[in-house]
């Protein structure tokens, strides 16, 4: 005979025991979600136990911490950008990237336009390297401390992809600038990611030679170890590019680069400026009704999350979630079901150790009662906690990318208000 006990609805505190004349077996370990392990335990009776990963939390926000930290200048203030079929505000550029041993490297430009490359460690700045009439654009961090930054000096009209060692010591610096256009951030964002050896720098652009003469494109570049530009890349991409994303994966040894495009090559969510996963609205004049979230590689793919409006061309639900593979093919599920017109700014970042099964934190923020909502999906778009509204306080930027995993499996994100020297710091961990 064989005792089995399954498990009831996911928050349910009951079990169900069922009987049944079966051989003896094992007794079995595990969770509904985790593979088994089996251990013998002779030929009188089998059970099975569903043990849970983790306790249900009461909220989400129950489990968020959050560290205040003074700056020693105010952060930039607002700039004017183009969002989701409209002309909106972006929020102080902010750039946070975990560091093995519990500290974080901080990119950020103060109110006077100069970039400061910062450490933190506990509630405090352990040192900062400062970056003279640069903005600081996209930040990597790499194994003994040394870094990399994406520095633009608008006056010069140049930007620079530059290395340094954990002293800030500059180890080279690299001209991205190409023949027919110049970084320029009245529209779209710039992104930075590293793989195998490879940096990928990823942005928007506004031509300054023949037919791309004052037309917005992007550009992607594609810099080595040693600081030299490689052959593939390109010069002019999306156009208009409304939004960038650009993620490393280490199993597929692949980047992804995508983009929000109000026409060419398509209008909707494009990749590697050639591939259409999504269809969207878009006039061709910078108003598109698709923008990008966040890109998180997932074992042989991708996670992209984004927000959409529905309109008559194209169906749009709120929150959208893309899993993409090595080969650009995809699939969509709708993480809310709506006609998007509220859903802004979503963030992504997987929740937990690199195991199976896989758990992202999500997130978005509601403009009718500018509330910031989170909750935790499986790999499918299944919602494991939530979706709940944060307390007051608890927010991130617009169109931030500042959401990231730690190795400890916590997810920390940063926050700041224009031309405020208070920095937020937030992390989760279940």
């Amino acid at each position: 005979m064989a005792l089995a006990r399954t498990a009831a609805a996911q928050d349910s505190r009951t079990s169900h025991f069922e009987f049944s004349a079966e051989p003896a077996g094992s007794i079995q370990w595990g969770s509904d979600s985790l593979e088994w392990n089996s251990h013998s335990v002779g030929s009188v009776l089998t059970y099975t136990t569903y043990l849970p990963i983790v306790t249900k939390p009461t909220s989400l926000a129950s489990l968020i911490s959050e560290t205040t930290i003074t700056l020693p200048k105010p952060l930039a203030d607002s700039s004017a950008n183009f969002c989701i079929w409209e002309h909106c505000s972006l929020s102080p550029r902010l750039y946070h990237e975990p560091l093995v041993d519990g500290r974080i490297l901080l990119g950020w430009t103060d109110a006077d336009g100069d970039g400061h490359i910062s450490i933190i460690s506990g509630n405090s700045l352990e040192r900062t390297f400062n970056f003279p009439d640069r903005s600081i654009r996209g930040l990597v961090t790499h194994a003994g401390g040394s870094f990399a930054a994406l520095l633009w000096d608008s006056g010069a009209d140049v930007i620079r992809l530059a290395k340094f060692d954990q002293n800030g010591n500059q180890i080279w610096s690299t001209n991205l600038n190409s023949s027919i256009a110049v970084a320029d951030f009245w529209l779209g964002d710039s992104r930075l990611a590293y793989g195998n050896g490879r940096y990928a720098v990823y942005h928007t652009v506004t031509g300054i030679s023949g037919s791309f003469t004052d037309h917005y494109g992007d550009q992607l570049k594609y810099v080595n170890d040693q600081g030299v530009i490689q052959s593939d890349g390109w010069n002019w991409g999306c156009s208009h590019s409304l939004a960038q994303l650009v993620s490393y994966n280490s199993e597929l040894q692949q980047f992804l680069p995508a983009c929000a495009s109000d026409c060419y090559p398509d209008k909707g969510i494009i990749l590697n400026h050639a591939k259409r996963i999504y269809k969207s609205d878009g006039n061709c004049g910078g108003m598109v009704a698709v923008q990008l979230g966040q890109l998180v590689p997932s074992g042989s793919s991708w996670k992209l999350i984004f927000n959409a409006l529905d309109r008559t061309c194209c169906q749009g639900q709120g929150i959208g979630l893309a899993t993409i593979n090595g080969a650009y093919q995809s699939n969509l599920v709708w993480l809310t079901h709506t006609n998007g017109a509220f859903e802004r700014d979503p963030v992504m970042a997987r929740l937990g150790l690199a195991t199976v099964p896989e758990h992202f934190l999500v997130g978005w923020r509601m403009t009718n009662d500018n509330t910031y909502r989170l909750g935790v999906i499986d790999g499918q778009g299944n919602f494991l906690f939530g979706p709940e509204a944060m307390a007051p306080g608890i927010k991130w930027g617009n169109r931030d990318d500042s959401f990231r995993t730690r190795s400890d499996g916590s997810v920390t994100w940063v926050q700041g208000d224009p031309l405020s020297a208070t920095l937020h710091l937030y992390r989760i961990k279940m």
